[in-house]
């Protein structure tokens, strides 16, 4: 993240809105000094009285001519600006009290993006907020990688109307402090809701210079083709939170992966190579598997049994014509679980329909607008005598 005192946006800034001119301002640039940060050295150091006689030197070599008095004037201003700053700044990066980026380099930064991605129109709800470029630079700043949840990724529309507060119980210096806490989110419940956040995180990161908007875009790509690639029979299509799972456990392994998150030597972005590196990953990839459909892995037998009375006896009166047809009265292997009523009795007819158990006890089946003869979901209200069959319960056999 470039400072105050390192950004050359704000440097020009600082030195026109002082009333020197853009020809004196290039002078100087060209001289090498193009940041606060050079200037206060260039002239003194800090904590040390400014010399008139070093300010005129330093303006007549950039210039090639004597400084006028406005002009010395000016620069010795800005020089003990720059000097203050420098202290400031040095004094800050050991406190970490602020990590925002300057307005002026904030904007010279965005400016050039928009004009790189012509493609993206970064306004409305694709500009990100001054809070989540912050956030990015200050990863580039501490060089480690920290993971921006697309939740927290919110436009610069929905910074301006501001945040919720919530009041968070914290411990500071041995003591339990109650502070408020902006709670500044977005919804990502949804595709278009979380394709709207992760640009916004793409053109963060490129703001940072931690990777470019194009290797982002990639790894979008990547895990929005698995909402959309068809699913094996029995099997459902990745919901978005598995989409958010693999993203989240994508940057955790980048944390123990990537040493450092910089640009390389040749103006490369590791970060964003070792991202994409893990699109092949099966630990990564195994979060956008399709999940099977609730009661898709049940088996044929366990199909079958989902008659009547939800028991294994499917399997065990299909060997053959045996007893289990007939029925042998002593609750044997071919027979379901009966009420001890009907122990010896028939539980299907010789067709191989069920027989309600409760329709041939004196309790009768629970589904009385069904009829003598009739079927019930749990089968035939016939007689359970065997080889009778007739309409008309057990209890009445006989008469």
């Amino acid at each position: 993240m470039a400072t105050v005192v390192d950004s050359t946006a704000h440097f020009d800034a600082r030195l026109l809105e002082s009333g020197i001119s853009q020809t004196v301002l290039d002078a100087i640039k060209a001289s090498g000094v193009d940041t606060l940060s050079r200037l206060a050295f260039a002239v003194g150091q800090p904590n040390q009285p400014l010399a008139n006689d070093d300010i005129t030197g330093f303006l007549q070599t950039a210039l090639g001519r004597a400084p006028s008095l406005l002009e010395t004037s000016t620069v010795k201003r800005l020089a003990f600006e720059a000097q203050t700053f420098l202290v400031a700044s040095l004094r800050q990066s050991i406190e970490q009290t602020d990590d925002s980026v300057p307005r002026n380099e904030r904007a010279s930064r965005m400016q050039a993006i928009k004009t790189a991605l012509l493609g993206v129109n970064i306004s409305g709800e694709l500009e990100p907020s001054h809070l989540l470029l912050d956030k990015a630079c200050s990863m580039y700043e501490k060089n480690i990688v920290v993971y921006l949840e697309p939740s927290t990724c919110v436009s610069r529309t929905l910074e301006v109307q501001g945040a919720k507060q919530s009041r968070e119980l914290s411990l500071e210096k041995g003591s339990l402090v109650l502070r408020n806490q902006d709670q500044l989110t977005s919804a990502t419940d949804s595709e278009i809701k979380l394709h709207n956040a992760l640009v916004r995180r793409g053109i963060a990161l490129q703001f940072a210079k931690l990777m470019s908007h194009a290797q982002h875009s990639e790894w979008a790509t990547f895990l929005f083709e698995a909402l959309h690639r068809d699913a094996p029979p029995g099997y459902s299509r990745p919901s978005v939170a598995q989409l958010l799972q693999c993203d989240r456990a994508a940057w955790a392994r980048l944390g123990s992966t990537v040493n450092s998150i910089r640009q390389d030597q040749l103006g490369g972005y590791p970060l964003g190579v070792a991202l994409l590196a893990l699109r092949s990953d099966p630990y990564i990839t195994l979060f956008l598997a399709p999940l099977a459909r609730h009661g898709s892995m049940q088996s044929d037998s366990s199909r079958r049994n989902t008659g009547p009375y939800e028991s294994t006896w499917h399997d065990r009166i299909s060997k053959g014509k045996g007893k289990g047809k007939k029925g042998s009265g002593k609750g044997g292997k071919s027979n379901p679980p009966m009420p001890r009523d009907l122990h010896g009795k028939w539980h299907k007819t010789p067709k191989g329909d069920p027989i309600c158990f409760g329709y041939n006890t004196t309790q009768g089946c629970p589904e009385k607008n069904v009829k003598a003869g009739e079927k019930c979901r749990r089968g035939l209200h016939v007689c359970a005598e065997p080889k009778c069959q007739q309409p008309h319960p057990l209890h009445e056999h006989g008469r």
